[in-house]
């Protein structure tokens, strides 16, 4: 029997879309997260672990956590739908937003309301930011928001300071917070700019010498780290996904810890248009053409 030409399109078309039910029904089986490496690997091993565990048990479905090598990677990845879910820096999401239409989901109260902090080596003489030019100086990774694109901004807009001319040489990016702070400790830099978050951490942690390096300046405050979604993801996975980060309960001793491991007090809705202050300064310093 000899079909209409249309209606062998169709039927085609239906087989096509038979074969990929199972296929798609399978990947809302996996839910891949990952996020910037801006501690070493220990320290978000430790902060990962209770969330994936949680993120499983609102879930039902099983959660992986899926390191990566540095920041352009996590952006990378969640373009190429490797991970459908990544903790990204302000700016780093604002790169995945233009480059692959990542939509933000949920952020920490506190990064609303962020901060960097200048920090100096004891031994350097420096006191204050003026006193950084002619300084050796590092800051965090280069895709960074609050260890290179704010710092880099208020060097340039508060300071007068243009970081590739008028540091001792040019600066040393550390690739993460914690590693800028040893390298200030060191000696290996007279000063460096980092995450106040991490800041407070390892002095609260004594892992530093506060003998050898110390805070001399906090920023102003701009806005900060976001839970993203790939641009392809259906929206009730994406709905699903926030609802468990806005349903954590500091009255829940297992939700608390979750809570307290990510440095909040609880998550808030985040919208695209949070991070247009961001894109304003990537775009004004260069570093998002």
């Amino acid at each position: 029997m000899n079909l209409p030409r249309r209606t062998l399109i169709a039927l085609s078309s239906l087989l096509a879309l038979s074969a990929l039910a199972p296929l798609a029904q399978a990947q809302e089986t996996v839910i891949r997260v990952s996020g910037i490496p801006d501690e070493n690997p220990t320290e978000l091993a430790r902060k990962y672990k209770p969330l994936v565990d949680q993120l499983q048990k609102h879930l039902g479905v099983k959660v992986v956590y899926v390191p990566v090598i540095d920041y352009g990677a996590a952006v990378s990845a969640l373009g190429a739908g490797k991970i459908d879910f990544a903790w990204l820096g302000g700016f780093t999401f604002v790169q995945a937003k233009v480059m692959s239409g990542a939509r933000p989901v949920v952020m920490r109260d506190i990064d609303r309301e962020f901060h960097s902090v200048f920090i100096a080596s004891s031994t350097s003489g420096i006191t204050k930011p003026e006193e950084l030019r002619g300084k050796s100086f590092a800051f965090g990774s280069k895709s960074s928001t609050s260890g290179h694109l704010f710092p880099r901004h208020f060097l340039e807009t508060t300071w007068r300071i243009d970081p590739d001319k008028d540091f001792a040489g040019a600066p040393v990016y550390s690739g993460a917070h914690d590693a800028t702070v040893k390298m200030v400790e060191s000696g290996k830099v007279q000063a460096g700019a980092v995450n106040i978050e991490v800041w407070k951490r390892m002095e609260a942690k004594q892992q530093f010498d506060p003998a050898k390096v110390r805070a001399i300046w906090t920023t102003p405050a701009f806005v900060d780290y976001v839970w993203a979604a790939r641009k392809d993801l259906p929206a009730e996975t994406v709905k699903k996904f926030a609802d468990a980060f806005l349903t954590l309960d500091m009255n829940d001793p297992a939700e608390k810890a979750v809570l307290e491991l990510q440095g909040a007090k609880k998550f808030v809705p985040a919208k695209a248009e949070d991070f247009a202050i961001i894109e304003q300064v990537g775009r004004s310093t260069g570093l998002l053409k």
